[in-house]
């Protein structure tokens, strides 16, 4: 993966998390050009109640530090390239008042026959 296809899918899940911050979820349909779930209102039903039953309020944006008890390495976002060289996956661990929440933004990036890419928002995954 070239550093240019890591920058273009960090800046689609900045806006992405934004959106999800500011509990603007169908502005998320601006951000991505498909989306694997029919029905964003239930999922993001789910996920604001899985946080508020965890005693948090919203999402981070993107970029906001993950405090961890005890300090160790940590990388908040995982990129899985297609052994087919068709684009990549990218999970992304979700946190809120800079804690992990159990919850993963997933987000597919398909390479186009134009050279461009595709994103493709899969879901919330808990875990």
């Amino acid at each position: 993966m070239t550093a240019q296809i890591e920058k273009q899918t960090i800046m689609v899940i900045e806006k992405v998390l934004q959106s999800i911050h500011n509990k603007d979820y169908q502005s998320i349909l601006n951000h991505v050009d498909e989306m694997e779930i029919d029905d964003i209102d239930s999922l993001f039903q789910f996920v604001q109640g899985t946080l508020e039953l965890n005693g948090y309020d919203s999402i981070d944006e993107y970029g906001v530090p993950c405090d961890f008890h005890p300090k160790y390495e940590y990388s908040q976002m995982s990129f899985y390239e297609y052994d087919d060289n068709s684009g990549v996956a990218v999970d992304y661990d979700l946190t809120s008042d800079s804690e992990l929440v159990d919850m993963c933004l997933q987000m597919k990036f398909l390479y186009t026959a134009d050279g461009g890419m595709r994103s493709v928002f899969v879901g919330i995954d808990p875990r």
